[in-house]
């Protein structure tokens, strides 16, 4: 669609800014549009947390985060390993991708959207808790000059501006638990801590396992924790009709079923030994057709939410927030006195990139060679489909220049 763009010089009007949800998203997308100078106030309901790669990092730096407060882990392998040996079938060099500690990670977007200091306005308030306006179940109204969505994945944002998502549940689920290095130093377990690496173990259907029994495995929070995500045929679950936020820690025997029994036993002996076992209930979501009406816009997992295959949901949030940053800055004013062009311009170069890695996640679901890092893999089979789809590549995710993708969009948008 054309989008009204005067080549007349305008000057730069600070926004009221209301960001719904302070999870990843929501924090990342108040941090770049308070440094781009708007005044803004996240309204969340309860602490959310997540990990973010290097194409996400990339931001963290542009926005001035203190990223040591993350306690960074930089990991340097992607490892393949048999799920019954726990023998590495092979690696690839992952270089300087970096993956944050989930509670880290929320930590340190949280300190600097609040703190006194960095550009921008200081942050007005974080509140627990139609066209510029938001009712809460309380009551309270807000009114805004921009409204932004990042209230996950059962978005009532989402909803008010009139989006059904088409949704359907996931034939994997998966667990996630962490285990302390000072408990596997302490009992004497395989310390995977100890080498900077994503680790993946099954995933490839063969003649007694199924490919939905898959674990990915890599250190955080500074190495202190090894963080597990633990896949198996949802059929497997028994927490799998209820919502992932909501379950109680399971105990170990709810894991360790199916092929489980089977599987690596160092592997084994950390998940007997794990915290934090919570199930997490899969969905596949089919593309939106908008993300945007008026002066009201989605992102992250309430625009695009994706399986996790790719581990680029917190990546693409991130993006999310870093092209509204660039949009309404002061490189592009003219967009700060017409918001619905703006956010019609942030659907324009978000959407399709954002598509492709939610598609390029569910294919990964039943081919692993789809995911970035083994798509690089010598033998993991070739770059393009027999669709014609062109698997995802670290360095297309890396490479990217959305600075110069958003300037571009914006030239060719003037004259229309």
């Amino acid at each position: 669609m054309p989008y009204p763009v005067s080549c007349e010089a305008q000057q730069f009007k600070r926004l009221n800014v209301a960001v719904v949800g302070g999870g990843l998203g929501g924090l990342s997308a108040a941090l770049a549009l308070r440094r781009a100078g708007h005044q803004v106030t996240i309204y969340e309901r309860r602490s959310m947390a997540a990990e973010v790669g290097a194409n996400g990092g990339q931001w963290l730096a542009e926005w001035d985060v203190d990223v040591s407060l993350g306690r960074p882990v930089y990991l340097q392998q992607l490892t393949m390993r048999d799920w019954k040996s726990g023998d590495i079938l092979t690696q690839y060099d992952l270089r300087d991708y970096e993956q944050n500690g989930a509670m880290d990670m929320h930590a340190m977007l949280l300190n600097s959207c609040t703190s006194i200091e960095g550009k921008g306005p200081q942050f007005l308030s974080m509140v627990t808790t139609r066209t510029g306006k938001i009712t809460f179940k309380n009551g309270q109204q807000v009114e805004a000059d921009m409204i932004i969505g990042a209230d996950g994945i059962r978005s009532n944002v989402r909803t008010e501006i009139g989006i059904t998502p088409k949704m359907t549940s996931s034939p994997q689920t998966c667990f996630r638990c962490n285990i302390p290095t000072d408990t596997v130093k302490k009992l004497g377990l395989v310390d995977h801590a100890s080498y900077p690496s994503i680790q993946f173990w099954g995933g490839f259907e063969v003649p007694d396992i199924n490919k939905y029994f898959k674990i990915v495995m890599s250190p955080c929070a500074g190495g202190d924790i090894v963080s597990f995500y633990c896949f198996m045929p949802t059929e497997y679950a028994k927490q799998h009709t209820s919502e992932g936020f909501r379950f109680k820690e399971v105990p170990v025997s709810e894991i360790l079923i199916g092929s489980y029994e089977c599987l690596d036993k160092d592997c084994v002996d950390l998940l007997k030994n794990s915290v934090d076992r919570m199930p997490w209930r899969l969905y596949v979501h089919e593309p939106y057709p908008y993300w945007s009406k008026g002066v009201v816009t989605v992102l992250g997992d309430a625009a695009h939410p994706m399986m996790p295959h790719q581990s680029q949901g917190a990546c693409q949030a991130i993006e999310d927030a870093a092209a509204l940053g660039l949009i309404f800055s002061a490189d592009h004013p003219q967009f700060t006195h017409n918001i619905a062009a703006g956010l019609a311009l942030y659907e324009r170069i978000r959407k399709p990139r954002a598509t492709r890695v939610q598609v390029a996640s569910l294919k990964a679901t039943d081919d692993i060679t789809e995911r970035i890092g083994f798509t690089s893999l010598a033998g993991t089979g070739a770059l393009i489909d027999d669709d014609g789809w062109e698997k995802l590549t670290i360095g297309e995710m890396n490479n990217y220049d959305m600075r110069r993708h958003v300037a571009k969009e914006v030239f060719s948008s003037v004259g229309k």
